[in-house]
């Protein structure tokens, strides 16, 4: 890439009058950035830009000194503003510098665009040119790379299905297996416990034989005691 951008925009700085902080903090920056503090350039062309928010070289200025800077995603948002309300010669640079940001942030279908917006306002503009061809090979290799990426992801998710259906499989099958043995104990049980022989009662038959005598003898007690009192009703003469 040819990232070399367009520089800052020179103000006329003869004549300072006094109290003119819009003109001190743009002369100010250019100062930083000329002597590469990119950063605290940063700050006097924002208050700049404070000042006049709707000055579309303030915008350009703090823009290309967020570049230098490396703060791609906010010289992005500076280009775009000096773009979107600059003449043709600085919305021709704020384009191609707009392009460049879009480049290093990894946005190239936004830097195509950039670039061709670029070449439309001025089509010798050979940078944007070879910048615009680069931005269609890198962006044919991020789209790749997502696919590649989205594919990985779809792999692993079914690996993942998988090795869950498998394991819910063993599980029931450890389950069954369980209860097929429990039942199996169940029945060895059942066929070593002694059968009855023939003429002998089970268990279940003793108890309800001894029940029904137990009714039986309250039966009996029962009418004996209404034949006593029967019995000592007789009369005394």
């Amino acid at each position: 890439m040819r990232c070399n951008i367009v520089a800052l925009l020179m103000i006329i700085l003869v004549s300072l009058s006094y109290g003119d902080q819009y003109r001190d903090y743009m002369n100010k920056g250019q100062k930083l950035y000329n002597s590469e503090d990119y950063q605290t350039a940063t700050e006097q062309f924002r208050q700049a830009e404070v000042l006049k928010p709707d000055d579309p070289i303030a915008s350009f200025n703090l823009g290309t000194a967020l570049y230098k800077s490396q703060d791609y995603s906010k010289a992005v948002e500076k280009f775009s503003q000096s773009a979107a309300t600059a003449e043709k010669k600085l919305k021709n640079e704020s384009y191609y510098n707009l392009g460049n940001s879009q480049y290093r942030n990894q946005e190239y279908a936004g830097a195509l665009q950039s670039y061709k917006n670029a070449l439309i306002n001025d089509p010798t503009n050979f940078d944007a040119k070879y910048n615009f061809e680069l931005s269609k090979i890198r962006l044919k290799q991020q789209q790749q790379q997502q696919n590649q990426q989205k594919q990985q992801k779809e792999d692993e998710n079914k690996k993942d299905q998988e090795q869950q259906r498998q394991q819910q499989q063993k599980e029931q099958e450890q389950q069954q297996k369980s209860q097929n043995q429990q039942q199996n104990q169940k029945q060895e049980q059942q066929k070593q416990q002694p059968k009855p022989k023939k003429g002998e009662m089970t268990e279940q038959e003793a108890k309800e034989l001894l029940e029904a005598f137990e009714k039986d003898e309250k039966q009996i007690q029962k009418e004996l005691k209404k034949f006593k009192i029967k019995s000592g009703s007789a009369r005394d003469w």
